[in-house]
């Protein structure tokens, strides 16, 4: 015993600096509160993740389903291809999305729209489950290259946003192809009566002559049809032009007797419809038995003359000059048009008041908060 002690003192062993315990405790202080910081920044970071990428509930649906009573939640990712193609829409036509139309903006009229798109989708998607409609293979089918058209025009600034991917495009699209194979089911239910409907309309009126036609004009530049229609005489080119103007027609109508094809007697090299020198302009009509709005009385009467692939002279009336081909002259697609239009209309009237009048009442709808609140259309998935 005597010997280590007297080894402990030879090697000088001291007490504890107080000094250094302090520093020391104070080291293990700052490190405990360094990874306390640590915590709470990445439990921040958890917390905003969370809340910016969990699933945000916009609408539950509650009524019949495939399993009885069903509570559908629609998420709003669900909704953003139809957020996209209202706001692509509207956007291509330079609309302003905070213009008041008397009972709100535009913004929150598309809003009002596209939630009750969302709510009849429901109800016709939950209606099929319950019915144990599904689409067919060839369906199915229709549904890949409906997806792959969606996602080849999806504009290259939106292709980022959540809810725009491939697959939630094709959710979205596949819900919306069986509400719509639903909402025929339910169509072929009603008593219409095609032929009735079919029987009045007008064989006579819908008469469609189709045409392909070459055509320049007479008139000055800085004259307008508002002349015509005020009673101010047309300013017409002056004599020279007009006479080259003819003399080009004609050269045109000797080309088209022989061309194999008529649409393509022209030049267009800027694919304005238009001879790159003569400034002759192509174009087609499908002229109706009572249409009054196409060249004047007397050039529509000798149209209506005209046998098929007949060409026509040089027709020349007050402020144009024309050369016709008739392709069609008793064309039945206004008239098969317009009685599809009739009995289309008279489907979409009679769903609309079975839709309005029964089948959604038998379902309760919930707007949740995040739609009320958070979301404003406009800007959602395009450049505004």
């Amino acid at each position: 015993m005597n010997n280590a002690k007297k080894i402990i003192k030879e090697q000088g062993l001291k007490k504890p600096d107080k000094k250094v315990q302090k520093e020391q405790a104070k080291s293990r202080k700052n490190l405990i509160l360094i990874i306390i910081g640590a915590i709470i920044i990445l439990g921040g970071v958890f917390v905003v993740c969370y809340t910016q990428l969990r699933p945000r509930a916009i609408l539950t649906v509650d009524g019949p389903g495939k399993d009885g009573n069903t509570t559908n939640t629609v998420y709003y990712t669900d909704a953003m291809y139809d957020i996209y193609q209202m706001e692509s829409t509207y956007n291509a036509y330079g609309m302003d999305w905070d213009s008041n139309n008397g009972s709100g903006t535009l913004s929150t009229t598309v809003k009002d729209q596209i939630m009750d798109t969302l709510k009849e989708r429901e109800v016709l998607y939950m209606q099929a489950l319950k019915d144990g409609t599904t689409l067919d293979d060839s369906e199915l089918k229709e549904l890949d290259t409906e997806v792959s058209d969606a996602m080849k025009a999806l504009k290259e600034n939106s292709k980022d946003v959540k809810g725009l991917s491939e697959s939630y495009v094709r959710a979205s699209l596949e819900k919306k192809k069986l509400a719509d194979k639903q909402k025929q089911k339910i169509i072929d239910g009603f008593d219409i009566d095609d032929a009735k409907l079919t029987a009045e309309v007008s064989k006579t009126d819908y008469r469609q002559y189709t045409i392909q036609y070459y055509m320049i004009s007479k008139e000055a530049e800085g004259s307008s049809d508002s002349d015509a229609a005020s009673g101010s005489a047309v300013k017409l080119k002056d004599e020279a032009t007009l006479k080259k103007a003819k003399s080009d027609m004609e050269a045109l109508l000797k080309k088209a007797k022989t061309a194999d094809d008529f649409t393509k007697l022209i030049t267009d090299s800027d694919n304005d419809m238009k001879d790159d020198e003569t400034g002759i302009a192509y174009d087609t009509e499908d002229l109706l038995e009572t249409n009054t709005d196409f060249a004047d009385e007397k050039t529509r009467a000798l149209i209506k003359k005209m046998k098929n692939d007949q060409i026509s002279d040089v027709i020349e009336t007050d402020t144009m000059y024309y050369i016709f081909k008739m392709v069609n002259n008793n064309d039945p697609e206004a008239y098969d048009n317009e009685v599809k239009n009739k009995i289309e209309n008279e489907e979409n009237s009679q769903y609309s008041t079975y839709y309005n009048g029964t089948l959604k009442k038998e379902y309760t709808f919930k707007i949740e908060e995040y739609w009320k609140n958070r979301v404003t259309v406009g800007g959602i998935t395009i450049d505004a």
